[in-house]
């Protein structure tokens, strides 16, 4: 299956962040807000199932199916792809 999802918070300053740059690198991708329950359970059955641990931060990124990871790991996947911002 491939997907890619960002899972975030609407508190979370990280998450604005990570969102904003991969719209600017015109990545598509469907935005999680893990503060609904339902979404949460949703992550975290996926997250336990593809990784085998739930990942305690937040934002969290898949690109395709692929797990990325937290905004550090964004960061790197976006210049790993040579992608320009601004």
């Amino acid at each position: 299956m491939s997907f890619t999802e960002l899972y975030t918070t609407n508190w979370c300053t990280a998450c604005v962040l990570a969102k904003e740059k991969l719209e600017a690198a015109g990545i598509e991708f469907e935005t999680v807000n893990v503060e609904d329950e339902e979404a949460l359970h949703r992550a975290f059955d996926v997250w336990k199932h593809r990784l085998g641990y739930n990942p305690n931060t937040i934002p969290q990124f898949w690109y395709k199916g692929e797990y990325i990871g937290g905004s550090s790991a964004i960061e790197k996947f976006l210049k790993e792809n040579h992608v320009t911002l601004y």
